[in-house]
Parts: C-alpha cells; structure tokens; sequence
C-alpha cells in the first residue's frame, strides 16, 4: 500500500476513512496479467504484451480502504463469529433432524416387513403333495461342490406367495423357464423351446413338502420336486 493517502472522514466508530493508491486486484501489484504458466514461467497474455490493462503496468490503482480501531474490529469479528455460530448451529440442527427423520423412516420400514413377513406360514406337512397357485417372487443362485466330483454346478433357490401370504421355496439346480413347444414346419415333431418366467408371473406349481423352515424371522415351505402346470 503507498504510503500517499488522504483521510477521508473519521466515523463514529473511530474507523479512519482513506483513499489513495492500493494495489491492483486484477495483476496483484505484479503490473503483468498471466494467462498460465509454463516450465515455472507467467505465460503473458497477448493483448498488449500482457501489461494489465487495469492499472496500465504501475501495479497500483487508486481505491479506499478503512483501518479500524483495535476494539471496534475485535467487536466486529465477535459478531461475525456469533453470525457463524448461529448458522452452523441451524445446520447442525438440520442435520440432527434429517437423521432423526431418516432413523424412524427405517425402523418404519424395519416394522413393515416384520409385519409382511409374519403373515407367511408353513402350509401342510413334510412329504405331502400340494399344488399352489401363486406368484413369482424373485430367484437367487449360488455354486456348490459339484455332485460329479469335480468343478461347481449352480444352486437356485425360487420364491413363490400364494394369495394368503404364505411364503414357499423351491431349491433345484435349474433356472425358472417354462416350456415352449412349437411345431416344425413339414413334420409331425415339436420343438422344445424354454423361456425364463419374468417375476410377478402368476404361476400354478405342484411339488412335494421337503421341511417346514424359517429364514429371517419368516416362516417358509421348501418344495422339492415341482413342476408347473
């Protein structure tokens, strides 16, 4: 800052009012304006050679500025650092309220499917024969030790809910598709096509009770040997 400056006024405050030549805020007191830098060198803009058109190359431009008294800037930063305080404090109760709002939303969603889930209940006895009509519910694989004794063979288990609510499982090494026959053209035979059931398919299933079992607080009838209908 040059050391040429006119006072302006003096408030009420004690601040002293000043104009005189500062430095320039586009070149930084520098003189030149730089576009980047190259090998540790300012790459100077290529209008006029780069000399910053603001202050015309002296580095100052002529501004005003305040210089406050000792007490009357430490009041000033307490009321700013109050003003920051009262903001976070507003954020930090924001935020305490979104995960209070997201905690209940999710015991709320925990109680829900408690409830879903208790509905589900074993359905007639281990080695009978049933048929149930239902939907689709969703699959799930996984690879196990191959009964061939060597490599993986893949695992399925398929979900199924009757009208009532009640959960059944069918565990089998094959994928959920259903059988297609479609007859060739200039002869008597048909052609075996299969097509993999999309969840939410209304399905007719007949299987036999392998075990009454629970998995995750919910009640399940494992099928073995089904096949559709």
């Amino acid at each position: 800052m040059d050391n040429q400056k006119t006072l302006i006024k003096i408030d009420r405050n004690g601040s002293k009012h000043f104009k005189g030549m500062i430095e320039c805020d586009r070149c930084f007191g520098k003189g030149y304006y730089a576009v980047g830098i190259l090998n540790g060198q300012p790459v100077l803009s290529s209008l006029d050679h780069g000399v910053c058109w603001k202050c015309k190359g002296v580095g100052k431009v002529l501004g005003k500025w305040i210089e406050r008294t000792p007490e009357y800037q430490a009041k000033l930063d307490a009321r700013r650092q109050a003003k920051l305080d009262a903001q976070q404090a507003i954020i930090q109760a924001k935020r305490l309220e979104e995960e209070r709002l997201a905690e209940e939303k999710r015991l709320q969603e925990e109680a829900r499917i408690k409830a879903l889930k208790s509905i589900s209940q074993h359905v007639g006895n281990v080695g009978e024969k049933i048929v149930i009509k239902g939907t689709y519910v969703k699959s799930a694989w996984f690879d196990i030790p191959s009964y061939r004794g060597f490599g993986t063979d893949t695992m399925y288990i398929h979900t199924f809910k009757d009208a009532d609510g009640n959960v059944f499982i069918w565990k089998t090494s094959k994928a959920l598709c259903k059988e297609i026959k479609t007859p060739i053209k200039g002869s008597d035979d048909w052609e075996m096509k299969y097509e993999l059931i999309e969840e939410g398919t209304e399905v007719i299933l007949k299987g036999s009770i392998k075990e009454h079992s629970e998995y995750q607080d919910e009640k399940q009838t494992v099928l073995t040997r089904c096949k559709f209908l």
